[in-house]
């Protein structure tokens, strides 16, 4: 019961001190940190970060600070091990990739992340073309795990550009279309270009004849 009475305590002398942060200038910055969704049951105080293994707690606290303007009352960095992985899909040689660095900090002011949006409220943040890119992945990494697993031609799906083909063709054998190869089309946007090519160049021969005549009876004037 005493815990939060001292929590308490300890973050009001915390905030009586004076700040002291680093004075190492960076003028180019190349590190990358990620902010992380936190957990189900992380209480919003608590913000979890993915930094560079270079990166230390007093980085991480004056970078919240100068660049965001959020106080930090404390900081925990820990290092996840990645598990050992192939080089190229299944066949490569083993290897392990280079491990990820985590800091969790005390946030002063509570944080609380936005809800996931359902999928169907998503359109308009490109979550289809991320989904199929996905799923694109999923199948490429199954079948190199199974090269010699090819799949049949009537069970793999159809682009949508021979869908669409395949529509026109269904719909020109009801008769329910005309079928034209476009000649036509091109035959009247070729007759506009000639004609505005036509017009263009009489415009053109008005526009000599009257500068001649602007010139000759400058000439006249001058006489």
């Amino acid at each position: 019961m005493a815990s939060a009475p001292v929590a308490a305590a300890a973050k009001e002398v915390a905030t009586q001190f004076p700040k002291r942060f680093g004075t190492k200038q960076v003028f180019l910055p190349n590190h990358v940190i990620a902010f992380l969704r936190p957990l189900p049951k992380q209480p919003p105080n608590l913000a979890s970060f993915a930094v560079p293994l270079k990166f230390n707690k007093l980085d991480l606290r004056d970078y919240l600070y100068h660049v965001y303007n959020v106080e930090v009352l404390s900081v925990r960095s820990f290092i996840n091990e990645q598990a050992p992985q192939r080089k190229h899909g299944v066949h490569g040689k083993w290897y392990r990739p280079q491990s990820r660095k985590m800091m969790i900090a005390e946030l002063v002011k509570p944080f609380v992340w936005p809800e996931v949006l359902p999928e169907a409220e998503r359109e308009g943040f490109d979550y289809d073309i991320y989904k199929s890119m996905e799923e694109s992945r999923e199948k490429h990494i199954a079948a190199s795990a199974n090269p010699a697993d090819i799949p049949l031609l009537s069970k793999t799906k159809m682009p949508k550009d021979r869908r669409d083909l395949r529509q026109q063709a269904q719909d020109f054998l009801r008769g329910e279309v005309e079928w034209s190869n476009g000649r036509e089309a091109q035959e009247a946007a070729m007759s506009r270009f000639l004609e505005a090519q036509d017009q263009a160049k009489w415009k053109e021969v008005d526009e000599d004849e009257e500068i001649q005549e602007r010139e000759g009876k400058q000439e006249e004037k001058t006489k």
